[in-house]
């Protein structure tokens, strides 16, 4: 079975996402006390690829950054730029979940010492 380019992007991607997961996993908490949930994140990889398909969209042949210097032909700077546009959407996801998780923590210690302190009493 062959597996294409786009197909293995994505199990790249996957398994990046998975890693970061782990490494999150075991980061030690500031306050030991209290274990606050975890959820899947899963509307940030839609959302990478929203912004994904916006970027491969605008693709301007006039525009040098969206193309390579040895780029010969239109499907060469096309492919060029879409090359540029997934290697920037894998980190984008990595980062904004990682991002979003570190949101969503202080957020729920910040409402965690707001009821040990008695502002919802």
């Amino acid at each position: 079975m062959k597996t294409t380019k786009k197909q293995l992007k994505k199990i790249i991607r996957e398994e990046k996402y998975r890693l970061l997961r782990e490494q999150e996993e075991v980061a030690p908490v500031d306050n030991n006390t209290h274990h606050w949930p975890r959820v899947e994140w899963t509307n940030v990889e839609e959302l990478v690829d929203k912004w994904a398909k916006g970027e491969e969209d605008a693709f301007d042949k006039g525009d040098p950054s969206m193309t390579g210097d040895d780029d010969t032909s239109l499907s060469d700077a096309k492919k060029h730029w879409s090359d540029q546009v997934d290697n920037a959407a894998m980190d984008m996801e990595a980062e904004l979940t990682k991002r979003v998780r570190q949101a969503a923590l202080q957020t729920m210690q910040e409402f965690t010492d707001k009821l040990i302190n008695g502002d919802y009493a």
